[in-house]
């Protein structure tokens, strides 16, 4: 394989253009961000690139088996007239990145004596970037069959859910296909990715054949799941459950119960600051903005919001505020109830909260007689966190972003009017961003009846450590995060820095790059310790050669697979054997090390024995012989 590494690539800033290689993160010359572009190729003639081959005009260096690096990621790709049909789902389906990658533009390739052919160009597809090392950059991301073996058991059954809840939109879409083939699904820890997606031709799949295809993994499952995961595969063959939803709450009971045995504690923090330019601050926060850090175990609620009143409206700043305190106490109030706190309940509850929302900045509106872009609105972004689940959802273009050690990926999908002429009308993103008025919304809360709101909310499975990062467009303008996560955020994993100086850095960071609109930012960082399982690694690796990664300055909390809900707030709380750092030196023993407790032990026995004998002869003689059973056997 070609070394990406030492490929050059062009400053994205149009002012400066200096080529610089592609183990920099930041231009040598003006110190702007670089970013490293893999893409994915797929089209007739794909397969038969070769390493090190370039295309488009010596812009794309082929770094891998259908793999090309962008030399000039600051430049629009090349697109075509006509997107063809195979290529359209990709753009239906863009609400469901990170799983499904997405188009970047198109590219021509010819080979000798053949006629020119298209090659489709997808991005934040499962390949590693440099930030892993030069080893894993360029590289395809495994394959869920090859990583199911070393999973456990939440893992196992968090790849099973995903592809569940994929089935009934790519069924919609025609490429349903896609999950019944292994090669195509590629796993990042614990989000499941699929690298291209298989149209279905003439015959639709049944879930019955999902049922065979996970049949042939069960063999390999994890003791605690084994026998469910049979279960459920052998009615999908027998056709007893024939729809997604029915696979999906079959999923989540062995979730749940699984869910219990791991420990998960989430530590949040929010920030919020005017900006350089800005006379005053329209984005609001919840836990209020400065607050100290908040620290839950994992079925406590952990809520954390941000808004960013619509710009150009106003009292931008009185509907954000009314948005974040008519939500959270809502939430609040109603999951009180042990009753109401299932997946459904709590997707309803925070629904219904955000349409209240929606009306009471609504009514205040009309009671101040606001009419059209005089009227006040605001974005909304949410996370709650529960037990072995977290809840995303979001109005407007404020968004989440989730960061685990091997890559940062945008949550959320903008209400504005580039992704919805991509979703409806077929249009690539990046051309539907020099459109006239593509970053207008066309949903904010507060602006119409809730009739016509459309809460955007997805459900994602907690299995390994990572950080939401919710922020206002103030944050995420100009593709800020993607460009800066490594530097700001990442070292939070890595046991660097805490989490407050990472949100004020993050701030600084917005201040300093964007600098246009006030930005606000809200961290959970969500702590998650698996059960040890039978035949299963202390540490799971998340991703290849990793176990190095793996180690950094927080504590490993000790526990068991017995470990139930009742008892993850005790064995957290315990002073004496709570915590041991995750350090293979202060787990372990040499065998140099091992020598004198093994002659200590020795000695121990032959006293104790010599002791016994004593006490045996010395009672002999003065009380009724009884049989004598010593705790140790004397050697001979």
């Amino acid at each position: 394989m070609t070394n990406p590494i030492a490929a050059k690539i062009v400053c994205q800033n149009p002012e400066c253009q200096a080529p610089n290689p592609a183990s920099h993160n930041f231009c040598a010359h003006c110190r702007t961000a670089i970013p490293k572009v893999y893409l994915w190729t797929v089209g007739e003639d794909a397969p038969s690139l070769k390493i090190g081959q370039t295309l488009g005009n010596n812009r794309y260096i082929v770094v891998n088996n259908r793999v090309l690096l962008d030399t000039k990621p600051g430049w629009q790709p090349e697109v075509v007239d006509r997107v063809p049909e195979y290529i359209t789902p990709y753009l239906r389906l863009i609400g469901h990145r990170p799983h499904v990658p997405q188009v970047y533009g198109a590219v021509e390739f010819s080979r000798s004596g053949r006629r020119s052919n298209t090659l489709w160009l997808l991005e934040k597809a499962p390949i590693y970037s440099e930030g892993l090392g030069a080893a894993l950059a360029g590289k395809v991301m495994p394959e869920l069959s090859e990583s199911w073996k070393t999973a456990g058991s939440m893992r196992q059954l968090n790849w099973l859910w995903q592809i569940a809840n994929l089935w009934d939109s790519m069924q919609v879409e025609g490429v349903s296909k896609t999950l019944l083939h292994p090669e195509l699904l590629r796993v990042e820890g614990g989000l499941l990715r699929t690298i291209e997606l298989m149209p279905n031709g003439s015959s639709t799949p049944k879930l019955a054949e999902l049922g065979k295809l996970w049949k042939s993994w069960q063999k390999n499952a994890r003791i605690g799941i084994a026998q469910v995961l049979e279960k459920i595969c052998d009615r999908l063959v027998k056709e007893d459950v024939n729809t997604a939803t029915q696979l999906i709450a079959l999923l989540d009971e062995a979730l749940r119960t699984v869910g219990q045995k791991q420990f998960l504690n989430c530590n949040y923090i929010t920030l919020s600051h005017i900006g350089p330019t800005r006379e005053q601050n329209e984005d609001a926060c919840y836990p209020p903005s400065g607050d100290p850090l908040y620290q839950n175990t994992g079925y406590d609620l952990s809520l954390a919001i941000v808004c960013d009143g619509v710009g150009g409206h106003q009292g931008g700043e009185v509907a954000s505020s009314l948005a974040i305190d008519t939500i959270h106490r809502r939430i609040e109030n109603v999951l009180d109830k042990p009753e109401n706190r299932y997946p459904d309940s709590i997707a309803i509850q925070i629904e219904n909260s955000t349409c209240v929302a929606n009306d009471q900045i609504s009514l205040r509106n009309d009671s101040e007689n606001r009419q059209e872009r005089a009227r006040m609105g605001t974005t909304m972004v949410m996370t709650l966190i529960y037990g072995h689940e977290a809840y995303i959802a979001h109005i407007g273009d404020s968004r989440v972003y989730r960061i685990t050690r091997t890559g940062c990926h945008q949550m959320t999908l903008d209400d504005d009017l580039a992704t919805r002429e991509v979703r409806l009308n077929g249009v690539l993103y990046r051309q539907a961003l020099g459109m006239s008025s593509s970053g207008s919304l066309f949903q904010a809360l507060g602006m119409n009846s809730s009739t016509a709101l459309h809460p955007n909310i997805r459900r994602t499975i907690l299995d390994e450590e990572c950080i939401f990062l919710l922020c206002s467009d103030g944050v995420s303008d100009r593709d800020r995060v993607e460009q800066y996560w490594q530097t700001e955020i990442l070292p939070v994993l890595e046991g660097k820095v805490d989490l407050a100086t990472a949100c004020q850095r993050t701030i600084n960071m917005a201040n300093t790059h964007n600098g246009h609109d006030n930005a606000t930012v809200a961290l959970v960082h969500c702590q998650v310790k698996q059960p040890v399982e039978a035949g299963q690694n202390t540490v799971l690796q998340d991703f290849p050669a990793d176990a190095a990664n793996f180690a950094h300055s927080d504590t490993l909390l000790l526990s068991s697979p017995e470990t139930e809900r009742g008892d993850l707030d005790r064995q957290r709380n315990r002073t004496v054997g709570a915590s041991i750092p995750i350090d293979k030196a202060s787990t372990s023993l040499t065998a140099e090390s091992k020598k004198p407790l093994i002659i200590g032990a020795i000695g121990l026995i032959l006293l104790m024995a010599i002791g016994a004998g004593a006490w045996v002869s010395q009672n002999k003689s003065t009380s009724t012989p009884n049989p004598v059973v010593s705790p140790i056997d004397t050697p001979k």
